[in-house]
């Protein structure tokens, strides 16, 4: 019985682990979409409007939206490992007092 409570300990610890990593990652994945779809916007408005407007002023507006909801995005991110982190601590302790 001891063994089957063990292993339920263990395995909560790599659940807290991968929510923890899955955080981690989309932390380093959202910021590189972000380049990569500003890049692709601003080919279109360069393309879109060469004669009208300026591409600077319309950039800058996309890159501050884009900013707020990647600010947004990146408290999530934060909570959500700092949760993760809470729960791989807590089940790091379970597993410390019940191994000893």
């Amino acid at each position: 019985m001891k063994t089957k409570s063990n292993d339920g300990v263990i395995g909560a610890v790599l659940i807290g682990a991968g929510v923890g990593l899955t955080a981690a990652g989309l932390v380093l994945v959202i910021p590189a979409c972000m380049n990569w779809s500003a890049g692709l916007v601003e080919q279109a408005v360069r393309k879109g409007r060469e004669s009208v407007g300026s591409v600077a002023e319309s950039i800058g507006d996309f890159a501050g939206h884009a900013q707020s909801r990647f600010g947004d995005a990146a408290k999530t991110a934060r909570a959500t490992t700092a949760r993760a982190a809470g729960v791989l601590e807590t089940a790091a302790r379970q597993v410390r007092e019940s191994v000893s």
